[in-house]
């Protein structure tokens, strides 16, 4: 009786492996974005006043 109880319900489930792995990947890229921007924003403001030839300041 248990045999048809189980062939009846069908095979378990597994967890999608596929979408935890595509929710992983999506949150490390946006971490490495969130990274770069914050370098670029910073490289770019915060170096301190360059002074040019022309006596302007920045870049």
């Amino acid at each position: 009786m248990d045999k048809d109880a189980n062939a009846a319900a069908g095979p378990e489930q597994k967890p999608p492996l596929r979408g935890i792995i595509t929710i992983l990947f999506v949150i490390v890229f946006f971490l490495l974005v969130l990274l770069l921007g914050v370098s670029m924003v910073h490289h770019r403001f915060f170096q301190g006043e360059r002074e040019h030839r022309n006596g302007s300041v920045g870049q």
